[in-house]
Protein backbone atom coordinates (compact mmCIF):
# COMPACT_ATOMS: atom_id res chain seq x y z
CA UNK A 1 0.00 0.00 0.00
CA UNK A 2 2.76 2.11 0.72
CA UNK A 3 4.36 1.72 -2.41
CA UNK A 4 1.47 2.86 -4.64
CA UNK A 5 1.05 5.60 -2.14
CA UNK A 6 3.09 7.84 -4.38
CA UNK A 7 1.61 7.68 -7.82
CA UNK A 8 -1.59 7.94 -6.12
CA UNK A 9 -0.53 11.09 -4.55
CA UNK A 10 0.69 12.06 -8.34
CA UNK A 11 -2.52 11.02 -9.67
CA UNK A 12 -4.66 13.29 -7.42
CA UNK A 13 -1.80 15.94 -7.72
CA UNK A 14 -3.14 15.99 -11.88
CA UNK A 15 -6.60 15.85 -11.18
CA UNK A 16 -5.94 19.04 -9.72
CA UNK A 17 -4.47 20.72 -12.34
CA UNK A 18 -6.97 19.44 -14.59
CA UNK A 19 -9.58 21.69 -13.02
CA UNK A 20 -7.96 24.70 -13.66
CA UNK A 21 -8.44 25.05 -17.19
CA UNK A 22 -12.44 24.56 -16.73
CA UNK A 23 -11.74 27.56 -13.79
CA UNK A 24 -10.16 30.07 -16.52
CA UNK A 25 -12.88 29.09 -18.47
CA UNK A 26 -15.98 29.48 -16.18
CA UNK A 27 -14.51 32.84 -14.69
CA UNK A 28 -14.56 34.02 -18.38
CA UNK A 29 -18.14 32.75 -19.32
CA UNK A 30 -19.14 34.17 -16.10
CA UNK A 31 -21.04 30.85 -15.02
CA UNK A 32 -19.95 30.83 -10.92
CA UNK A 33 -18.81 27.79 -11.43
CA UNK A 34 -14.95 29.00 -11.02
CA UNK A 35 -14.99 28.60 -7.20
CA UNK A 36 -15.72 24.64 -7.12
CA UNK A 37 -13.06 24.03 -9.52
CA UNK A 38 -10.95 25.94 -7.43
CA UNK A 39 -11.83 23.89 -4.26
CA UNK A 40 -11.56 21.04 -6.46
CA UNK A 41 -7.82 22.09 -7.35
CA UNK A 42 -7.34 22.71 -3.45
CA UNK A 43 -8.51 20.17 -2.05
CA UNK A 44 -6.42 17.75 -4.70
CA UNK A 45 -3.10 19.19 -3.87
CA UNK A 46 -3.80 18.84 -0.20
CA UNK A 47 -4.31 14.97 -0.61
CA UNK A 48 -1.48 14.60 -2.69
CA UNK A 49 1.20 16.77 -0.60
CA UNK A 50 -0.40 14.76 1.99
CA UNK A 51 0.30 11.34 0.84
CA UNK A 52 3.81 12.33 -0.60
CA UNK A 53 5.15 13.70 2.33
CA UNK A 54 3.96 10.70 4.92
CA UNK A 55 6.00 8.70 2.63
CA UNK A 56 8.63 10.87 1.86
CA UNK A 57 11.48 8.64 3.30
CA UNK A 58 9.50 5.42 2.65
CA UNK A 59 11.74 3.32 -0.09
CA UNK A 60 9.46 2.61 -3.13
CA UNK A 61 9.28 -0.79 -5.17
CA UNK A 62 6.35 -1.26 -7.30
CA UNK A 63 6.24 -4.70 -8.28
CA UNK A 64 3.94 -6.28 -10.65
CA UNK A 65 1.06 -7.18 -8.74
CA UNK A 66 1.20 -4.23 -6.83
CA UNK A 67 0.98 -2.05 -10.24
CA UNK A 68 -2.29 -4.19 -10.91
CA UNK A 69 -3.81 -3.14 -7.70
CA UNK A 70 -2.69 0.62 -7.94
CA UNK A 71 -3.92 0.73 -11.75
CA UNK A 72 -7.66 -0.57 -10.23
CA UNK A 73 -6.93 2.09 -6.99
CA UNK A 74 -6.41 4.51 -9.79
CA UNK A 75 -9.28 3.72 -11.86
CA UNK A 76 -11.24 3.76 -8.64
CA UNK A 77 -10.55 6.59 -6.53
CA UNK A 78 -9.50 9.45 -9.13
CA UNK A 79 -13.09 9.98 -10.22
CA UNK A 80 -14.32 10.64 -6.75
CA UNK A 81 -12.03 13.28 -6.39
CA UNK A 82 -13.44 14.82 -9.40
CA UNK A 83 -17.53 14.03 -8.33
CA UNK A 84 -18.09 16.54 -6.43
CA UNK A 85 -17.22 19.80 -9.12
CA UNK A 86 -19.49 17.03 -11.49
CA UNK A 87 -22.16 16.86 -9.48
CA UNK A 88 -22.52 20.99 -8.33
CA UNK A 89 -21.87 22.50 -11.83
CA UNK A 90 -24.22 19.54 -13.36
CA UNK A 91 -27.11 19.58 -11.02
CA UNK A 92 -26.77 15.78 -10.89
CA UNK A 93 -26.97 13.61 -7.66
CA UNK A 94 -24.21 12.42 -6.10
CA UNK A 95 -24.46 8.42 -7.18
CA UNK A 96 -24.84 9.94 -11.17
CA UNK A 97 -22.47 12.36 -10.96
CA UNK A 98 -19.84 9.64 -9.89
CA UNK A 99 -21.05 7.53 -12.82
CA UNK A 100 -20.42 10.29 -15.09
CA UNK A 101 -16.78 11.09 -13.81
CA UNK A 102 -16.40 7.47 -13.91
CA UNK A 103 -17.62 7.73 -17.42
CA UNK A 104 -16.01 10.33 -18.52
CA UNK A 105 -12.37 8.97 -16.81
CA UNK A 106 -12.68 5.40 -18.46
CA UNK A 107 -13.55 7.32 -21.81
CA UNK A 108 -16.64 5.21 -21.92
CA UNK A 109 -19.08 8.82 -22.60
CA UNK A 110 -22.10 7.16 -21.33
CA UNK A 111 -23.83 10.24 -20.11
CA UNK A 112 -26.94 11.65 -18.42
CA UNK A 113 -26.06 15.23 -19.62
CA UNK A 114 -27.72 16.71 -22.81
CA UNK A 115 -26.45 20.10 -22.28
CA UNK A 116 -24.34 21.65 -19.56
CA UNK A 117 -22.16 24.95 -19.36
CA UNK A 118 -18.94 24.88 -21.09
CA UNK A 119 -16.25 24.28 -17.94
CA UNK A 120 -18.37 21.53 -17.35
CA UNK A 121 -17.68 19.75 -20.73
CA UNK A 122 -14.13 21.04 -20.48
CA UNK A 123 -13.49 19.13 -17.56
CA UNK A 124 -15.18 16.52 -18.75
CA UNK A 125 -12.83 16.36 -21.54
CA UNK A 126 -9.58 16.69 -20.16
CA UNK A 127 -10.63 13.90 -17.32
CA UNK A 128 -11.42 11.56 -20.13
CA UNK A 129 -7.82 12.54 -22.79
CA UNK A 130 -5.87 11.78 -18.88
CA UNK A 131 -7.41 8.64 -18.84
CA UNK A 132 -6.98 7.69 -22.53
CA UNK A 133 -3.45 8.27 -21.74
CA UNK A 134 -3.68 6.16 -18.28
CA UNK A 135 -5.12 3.62 -20.08
CA UNK A 136 -1.62 2.97 -22.73
CA UNK A 137 0.71 3.78 -19.53
CA UNK A 138 -1.07 1.18 -17.81
CA UNK A 139 -1.67 -1.68 -20.35
CA UNK A 140 2.17 -1.40 -21.57
CA UNK A 141 3.48 -0.60 -18.14
CA UNK A 142 1.55 -3.31 -15.91
CA UNK A 143 -1.00 -5.10 -17.46
CA UNK A 144 1.10 -6.68 -20.65
CA UNK A 145 4.42 -7.43 -18.66
CA UNK A 146 1.93 -9.05 -15.80
CA UNK A 147 0.43 -11.18 -18.56
CA UNK A 148 -2.72 -10.45 -17.90
CA UNK A 149 -5.01 -11.77 -20.99
CA UNK A 150 -2.44 -12.36 -23.22
CA UNK A 151 -1.35 -9.24 -23.83
CA UNK A 152 1.53 -8.64 -25.71
CA UNK A 153 4.69 -7.78 -23.16
CA UNK A 154 6.95 -5.39 -25.48
CA UNK A 155 9.08 -4.04 -22.70
CA UNK A 156 13.12 -4.21 -23.20
CA UNK A 157 14.22 -6.72 -20.68
CA UNK A 158 17.24 -8.42 -23.30
CA UNK A 159 15.16 -11.52 -21.99
CA UNK A 160 15.21 -12.19 -18.17
CA UNK A 161 12.30 -11.43 -15.72
CA UNK A 162 12.14 -8.39 -13.90
CA UNK A 163 8.91 -7.76 -11.25
CA UNK A 164 9.37 -3.66 -11.22
CA UNK A 165 6.75 -1.58 -12.60
CA UNK A 166 8.65 1.77 -14.35
CA UNK A 167 5.74 3.96 -14.83
CA UNK A 168 7.61 7.10 -15.41
CA UNK A 169 9.81 5.84 -17.81
CA UNK A 170 6.77 3.96 -19.62
CA UNK A 171 4.67 7.97 -19.48
CA UNK A 172 7.80 9.59 -20.78
CA UNK A 173 8.17 7.45 -23.85
CA UNK A 174 4.26 7.64 -25.23
CA UNK A 175 2.77 11.17 -23.54
CA UNK A 176 4.96 12.99 -26.28
CA UNK A 177 3.40 11.08 -28.88
CA UNK A 178 -0.16 11.29 -27.29
CA UNK A 179 -0.20 14.75 -26.58
CA UNK A 180 1.43 15.30 -30.26
CA UNK A 181 -1.79 13.94 -31.27
CA UNK A 182 -3.97 15.90 -29.96
CA UNK A 183 -2.26 19.00 -30.66
CA UNK A 184 -2.21 18.20 -34.28
CA UNK A 185 -6.09 16.59 -33.64
CA UNK A 186 -6.57 20.14 -32.48
CA UNK A 187 -5.27 22.44 -35.19
CA UNK A 188 -6.38 20.64 -37.41
CA UNK A 189 -9.58 21.55 -36.03
CA UNK A 190 -9.22 24.82 -36.07
CA UNK A 191 -7.59 25.20 -39.22
CA UNK A 192 -11.12 23.75 -40.76
CA UNK A 193 -12.94 26.73 -38.86
CA UNK A 194 -13.94 25.16 -35.97
CA UNK A 195 -14.60 27.05 -32.66
CA UNK A 196 -11.62 26.61 -30.15
CA UNK A 197 -14.32 25.03 -27.32
CA UNK A 198 -15.74 22.44 -30.43
CA UNK A 199 -12.00 21.66 -31.62
CA UNK A 200 -11.24 20.99 -28.24
CA UNK A 201 -13.83 18.59 -26.88
CA UNK A 202 -13.46 16.85 -30.64
CA UNK A 203 -9.74 16.19 -29.90
CA UNK A 204 -9.89 14.86 -26.80
CA UNK A 205 -12.47 12.54 -27.61
CA UNK A 206 -11.23 11.35 -30.56
CA UNK A 207 -7.48 11.18 -29.40
CA UNK A 208 -8.65 9.24 -25.86
CA UNK A 209 -11.47 7.27 -27.84
CA UNK A 210 -14.09 8.69 -25.91
CA UNK A 211 -17.24 10.38 -26.41
CA UNK A 212 -17.78 13.03 -23.91
CA UNK A 213 -19.16 15.88 -26.54
CA UNK A 214 -20.52 19.29 -25.82
CA UNK A 215 -24.29 19.48 -27.90
CA UNK A 216 -22.12 21.90 -30.35
CA UNK A 217 -19.63 19.60 -30.84
CA UNK A 218 -22.04 17.10 -32.04
CA UNK A 219 -24.13 19.58 -34.32
CA UNK A 220 -20.75 20.11 -35.86
CA UNK A 221 -20.33 16.57 -36.78
CA UNK A 222 -23.73 16.73 -38.48
CA UNK A 223 -23.70 19.70 -40.07
CA UNK A 224 -19.89 19.75 -41.19
CA UNK A 225 -18.05 17.65 -43.91
CA UNK A 226 -14.64 18.52 -42.96
CA UNK A 227 -14.29 17.64 -39.34
CA UNK A 228 -15.59 13.85 -40.46
CA UNK A 229 -12.49 13.50 -42.57
CA UNK A 230 -10.39 15.56 -40.09
CA UNK A 231 -10.94 13.11 -37.00
CA UNK A 232 -11.19 9.32 -39.05
CA UNK A 233 -6.85 9.57 -38.81
CA UNK A 234 -7.05 9.81 -35.61
CA UNK A 235 -9.98 7.42 -34.54
CA UNK A 236 -8.04 4.91 -36.21
CA UNK A 237 -4.81 6.10 -34.35
CA UNK A 238 -7.07 5.51 -31.31
CA UNK A 239 -7.37 1.71 -32.47
CA UNK A 240 -4.16 0.62 -33.29
CA UNK A 241 -0.74 -0.29 -31.11
CA UNK A 242 0.72 2.38 -29.61
CA UNK A 243 3.89 0.40 -30.73
CA UNK A 244 3.38 0.39 -34.29
CA UNK A 245 2.55 4.67 -33.82
CA UNK A 246 6.48 4.45 -33.01
CA UNK A 247 7.60 2.05 -35.51
CA UNK A 248 5.61 4.69 -38.08
CA UNK A 249 7.36 7.60 -36.52
CA UNK A 250 10.91 6.12 -36.69
CA UNK A 251 10.31 4.38 -39.69
CA UNK A 252 10.95 0.71 -38.81
CA UNK A 253 7.76 -0.13 -39.47
CA UNK A 254 8.86 -4.09 -40.98
CA UNK A 255 10.08 -4.58 -37.54
CA UNK A 256 7.12 -3.59 -35.46
CA UNK A 257 5.34 -6.78 -33.90
CA UNK A 258 2.12 -5.05 -34.25
CA UNK A 259 2.27 -4.66 -38.46
CA UNK A 260 0.36 -7.67 -38.72
CA UNK A 261 -2.54 -6.96 -36.50
CA UNK A 262 -2.73 -3.85 -37.27
CA UNK A 263 -3.18 -4.13 -41.42
CA UNK A 264 -5.99 -6.45 -40.14
CA UNK A 265 -7.54 -3.61 -38.38
CA UNK A 266 -7.32 -1.32 -41.12
CA UNK A 267 -8.62 -3.88 -43.61
CA UNK A 268 -11.57 -4.88 -41.20
CA UNK A 269 -12.35 -0.65 -41.24
CA UNK A 270 -12.76 -0.79 -44.68
CA UNK A 271 -14.74 -3.14 -45.17
CA UNK A 272 -17.09 -2.76 -42.17
CA UNK A 273 -17.03 1.09 -43.33
CA UNK A 274 -18.24 -0.01 -46.71
CA UNK A 275 -20.99 -2.56 -45.69
CA UNK A 276 -22.23 0.31 -42.99
CA UNK A 277 -22.67 2.78 -45.59
CA UNK A 278 -24.15 0.76 -47.67
CA UNK A 279 -26.91 -0.35 -45.06
CA UNK A 280 -27.40 4.01 -44.36
CA UNK A 281 -28.23 4.30 -47.91
CA UNK A 282 -30.85 1.58 -47.54
CA UNK A 283 -32.43 2.37 -44.02
CA UNK A 284 -31.38 5.78 -43.65
CA UNK A 285 -32.06 7.45 -47.27
CA UNK A 286 -28.49 8.94 -46.94
CA UNK A 287 -27.40 9.85 -50.24
CA UNK A 288 -24.37 7.63 -51.23
CA UNK A 289 -21.42 9.76 -50.77
CA UNK A 290 -22.53 10.52 -47.52
CA UNK A 291 -23.50 7.57 -46.80
CA UNK A 292 -19.98 5.87 -47.66
CA UNK A 293 -18.26 8.34 -45.61
CA UNK A 294 -20.90 7.84 -42.64
CA UNK A 295 -20.21 4.67 -42.74
CA UNK A 296 -16.45 4.48 -42.72
CA UNK A 297 -16.58 7.22 -39.96
CA UNK A 298 -18.96 4.86 -38.10
CA UNK A 299 -16.71 1.92 -38.63
CA UNK A 300 -13.76 3.91 -36.95
CA UNK A 301 -15.58 4.83 -34.10
CA UNK A 302 -17.01 1.52 -33.46
CA UNK A 303 -13.20 -0.20 -33.68
CA UNK A 304 -11.67 2.50 -31.31
CA UNK A 305 -14.66 2.10 -29.15
CA UNK A 306 -15.39 5.88 -29.24
CA UNK A 307 -18.60 5.70 -30.05
CA UNK A 308 -18.94 9.23 -31.57
CA UNK A 309 -21.40 8.91 -34.17
CA UNK A 310 -21.20 10.96 -37.98
CA UNK A 311 -24.57 12.73 -36.99
CA UNK A 312 -27.66 12.07 -34.32
CA UNK A 313 -29.05 8.95 -35.35
CA UNK A 314 -26.80 7.08 -37.29
CA UNK A 315 -26.58 4.42 -34.79
CA UNK A 316 -30.45 3.53 -34.53
CA UNK A 317 -30.33 2.84 -38.32
CA UNK A 318 -27.83 0.14 -37.86
CA UNK A 319 -28.51 -3.44 -36.59
CA UNK A 320 -28.33 -3.34 -33.08
CA UNK A 321 -26.88 -6.84 -32.65
CA UNK A 322 -23.79 -5.67 -35.61
CA UNK A 323 -22.87 -3.08 -33.35
CA UNK A 324 -22.72 -4.51 -30.38
CA UNK A 325 -20.23 -7.92 -32.34
CA UNK A 326 -17.94 -5.01 -33.44
CA UNK A 327 -17.44 -3.18 -30.53
CA UNK A 328 -17.07 -6.44 -28.46
CA UNK A 329 -14.61 -7.26 -30.46
CA UNK A 330 -12.84 -3.66 -30.38
CA UNK A 331 -9.77 -2.70 -31.30
CA UNK A 332 -6.01 -3.77 -31.51
CA UNK A 333 -3.92 -4.19 -28.06
CA UNK A 334 -1.91 -1.98 -26.82
CA UNK A 335 -4.26 0.95 -27.64
CA UNK A 336 -6.90 3.36 -26.09
CA UNK A 337 -9.56 0.66 -27.82
CA UNK A 338 -12.01 -1.43 -25.24
CA UNK A 339 -12.95 -4.68 -25.96
CA UNK A 340 -11.50 -8.55 -27.19
CA UNK A 341 -9.03 -7.09 -29.11
CA UNK A 342 -8.13 -7.94 -32.31
CA UNK A 343 -4.63 -9.79 -30.95
CA UNK A 344 -6.69 -11.96 -29.19
CA UNK A 345 -9.48 -12.71 -31.85
CA UNK A 346 -6.28 -13.75 -34.36
CA UNK A 347 -4.48 -16.06 -31.43
CA UNK A 348 -8.01 -17.91 -30.83
CA UNK A 349 -8.40 -18.27 -34.68
CA UNK A 350 -4.87 -19.42 -35.14
CA UNK A 351 -4.72 -21.79 -32.55
CA UNK A 352 -8.10 -23.38 -33.57
CA UNK A 353 -7.06 -24.34 -36.80
CA UNK A 354 -4.22 -25.76 -35.94
CA UNK A 355 -6.16 -28.00 -33.92
CA UNK A 356 -8.30 -28.85 -36.25
CA UNK A 357 -5.08 -28.94 -38.60
CA UNK A 358 -3.76 -32.09 -35.98
CA UNK A 359 -7.54 -33.80 -36.19
CA UNK A 360 -6.68 -33.95 -39.76
CA UNK A 361 -3.02 -34.82 -39.73
CA UNK A 362 -1.55 -35.93 -36.43
CA UNK A 363 2.06 -35.63 -37.22
CA UNK A 364 2.15 -32.76 -39.14
CA UNK A 365 4.70 -29.97 -37.81
CA UNK A 366 3.40 -26.22 -37.52
CA UNK A 367 5.05 -23.47 -36.55
CA UNK A 368 4.24 -21.48 -33.66
CA UNK A 369 3.12 -18.10 -34.02
CA UNK A 370 3.60 -16.77 -30.92
CA UNK A 371 6.02 -16.84 -28.43
CA UNK A 372 5.49 -19.07 -25.55
CA UNK A 373 2.57 -20.26 -27.11
CA UNK A 374 1.09 -22.39 -24.82
CA UNK A 375 1.46 -19.61 -21.59
CA UNK A 376 -0.14 -17.21 -24.12
CA UNK A 377 -2.85 -18.96 -25.20
CA UNK A 378 -4.13 -19.45 -21.85
CA UNK A 379 -4.12 -15.83 -21.00
CA UNK A 380 -6.27 -15.50 -24.32
CA UNK A 381 -8.73 -17.39 -23.37
CA UNK A 382 -8.74 -16.49 -20.12
CA UNK A 383 -9.00 -12.73 -21.09
CA UNK A 384 -11.74 -13.88 -23.52
CA UNK A 385 -13.67 -15.78 -20.50
CA UNK A 386 -13.24 -13.16 -18.58
CA UNK A 387 -14.80 -10.56 -20.86
CA UNK A 388 -17.74 -13.38 -21.39
CA UNK A 389 -18.51 -13.45 -17.74
CA UNK A 390 -18.42 -9.92 -16.91
CA UNK A 391 -20.57 -8.82 -20.11
CA UNK A 392 -23.03 -12.02 -18.46
CA UNK A 393 -22.94 -9.94 -15.15
CA UNK A 394 -23.68 -6.55 -16.51
CA UNK A 395 -26.56 -7.78 -18.53
CA UNK A 396 -28.14 -8.91 -15.21
CA UNK A 397 -27.51 -6.55 -13.40
CA UNK A 398 -28.39 -3.77 -15.53
CA UNK A 399 -31.88 -5.31 -16.65
CA UNK A 400 -33.83 -3.94 -13.71
CA UNK A 401 -34.93 -0.67 -14.68
CA UNK A 402 -34.54 -1.48 -18.58
CA UNK A 403 -37.37 -1.93 -21.35
CA UNK A 404 -36.00 -5.08 -22.69
CA UNK A 405 -33.03 -8.04 -23.15
CA UNK A 406 -31.84 -5.59 -26.23
CA UNK A 407 -31.63 -2.68 -23.80
CA UNK A 408 -29.36 -4.39 -21.62
CA UNK A 409 -27.38 -6.03 -23.86
CA UNK A 410 -26.59 -2.83 -25.13
CA UNK A 411 -26.46 -1.61 -22.07
CA UNK A 412 -23.53 -4.32 -21.29
CA UNK A 413 -21.89 -4.07 -24.49
CA UNK A 414 -21.69 -0.27 -23.92
CA UNK A 415 -19.76 -0.72 -20.17
CA UNK A 416 -17.25 -3.57 -21.03
CA UNK A 417 -16.25 -1.82 -24.37
CA UNK A 418 -16.59 1.58 -22.86
CA UNK A 419 -18.49 2.59 -25.94
CA UNK A 420 -20.85 4.33 -24.09
CA UNK A 421 -23.06 5.85 -27.62
CA UNK A 422 -23.79 2.84 -28.04
CA UNK A 423 -26.27 2.80 -25.64
CA UNK A 424 -27.09 6.17 -25.79
CA UNK A 425 -28.05 6.28 -29.12
CA UNK A 426 -29.22 2.31 -29.12
CA UNK A 427 -33.02 2.70 -28.54
CA UNK A 428 -34.99 5.59 -28.05
CA UNK A 429 -36.96 6.17 -25.11
CA UNK A 430 -34.30 4.03 -23.02
CA UNK A 431 -33.21 5.80 -19.56
CA UNK A 432 -29.48 6.88 -18.52
CA UNK A 433 -27.73 3.95 -16.73
CA UNK A 434 -27.47 6.50 -14.08
CA UNK A 435 -31.19 6.27 -13.45
CA UNK A 436 -31.19 2.61 -12.41
CA UNK A 437 -31.29 1.46 -9.00
CA UNK A 438 -28.19 1.78 -7.11
CA UNK A 439 -27.01 -1.69 -7.46
CA UNK A 440 -27.13 -1.44 -11.27
CA UNK A 441 -25.54 1.88 -10.76
CA UNK A 442 -22.43 0.51 -8.82
CA UNK A 443 -22.21 -2.65 -11.09
CA UNK A 444 -21.85 -0.01 -14.52
CA UNK A 445 -18.96 1.92 -13.15
CA UNK A 446 -17.43 -0.87 -12.04
CA UNK A 447 -17.67 -2.69 -15.74
CA UNK A 448 -16.57 0.23 -17.10
CA UNK A 449 -13.58 0.00 -14.85
CA UNK A 450 -12.85 -3.74 -15.45
CA UNK A 451 -12.82 -2.62 -19.16
CA UNK A 452 -10.16 -0.70 -18.86
CA UNK A 453 -8.14 -3.42 -16.79
CA UNK A 454 -8.71 -5.55 -19.34
CA UNK A 455 -11.54 -7.48 -17.43
CA UNK A 456 -8.96 -10.12 -16.12
CA UNK A 457 -6.96 -7.28 -14.24
CA UNK A 458 -10.51 -6.34 -12.15
CA UNK A 459 -10.62 -10.08 -11.32
CA UNK A 460 -6.54 -10.85 -9.83
CA UNK A 461 -7.47 -7.45 -7.62
CA UNK A 462 -10.97 -9.35 -6.73
CA UNK A 463 -9.28 -12.66 -5.82
CA UNK A 464 -6.13 -11.25 -3.96
CA UNK A 465 -8.71 -8.93 -1.95
CA UNK A 466 -10.26 -12.55 -1.30
CA UNK A 467 -7.45 -14.60 -0.64
CA UNK A 468 -6.30 -11.88 1.66
CA UNK A 469 -8.60 -11.64 3.85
Amino acid sequence: MVNAARPLAAGLFTVGLLALPPAVVAARGGEGHAPVFLATFGLCLFLAGLLRFTTQDTPMRLTRVGGVGLVAGLWLLLPLAATPAVAIVSGLPPLAAWLEAVSAFTTTGATALRQGPASLYVWLGLLQWTGGLLTIVAAVAVLAPAGLGGLPDRTPRGGTTLDVVDLTAVLREIAPAYGGATLLALIALLASGESPYVAFTLATAVVSAGAHLPPEAQLALTLDESPKWLLLPFLLWSATSVRWHRALLTRRINAAPEQTESLVILGWWAVLGIVLGAILYRSADVPSFEAIRDGLFSAASLISTSGIGPREGTYMSLPLGLVILVVLLGGGALSVAGGLKMLRLRAILLNTRGGLMRLVYPHLVQPAAYEGVGTVMLGIWAGAASLALVFAVCVIALSPGLPGLDAALAAAAAVVTNTGPVYDAGGAGWPPLSSLPVGSVLVAGLGMVAGRLEMIGLLVVVHLALWRT
